[in-house]
């Protein structure tokens, strides 16, 4: 008999899924920005102003990484749960 899905790991496993999107997509985001400031003519306003954004969007990323390695460890915990549940029913 299949035992229906833990719903704390499939909460757990859609976090770690956003996280990774968001930072894949922040990724992009500051390869683009970085891309813009190559590219800039007027390079000391634009660039001054780039680094800026640049220096948002990596803040904003290491909130990410932090929120992903949460959810990861959080996913960690509810599938150890998983492992000593079914090992405490097989030994049963």
């Amino acid at each position: 008999m299949d035992t229906p899905p833990n719903p704390k790991k499939l909460d757990a496993e859609d976090s770690l899924d956003q996280a990774t999107d968001n930072i894949e997509e922040l990724n992009e985001t500051n390869l683009n920005m970085h891309n813009e400031l190559e590219e800039q003519k007027d390079p000391e306003e634009k660039i001054s102003v780039l680094k800026m954004r640049m220096r948002q969007v990596n803040e904003k990323l290491e909130e990410n990484l932090a929120k992903q390695e949460a959810v990861q460890a959080k996913l960690r915990n509810v599938l150890e749960k998983m492992k000593d549940c079914k090992d405490f029913e097989e030994g049963q």
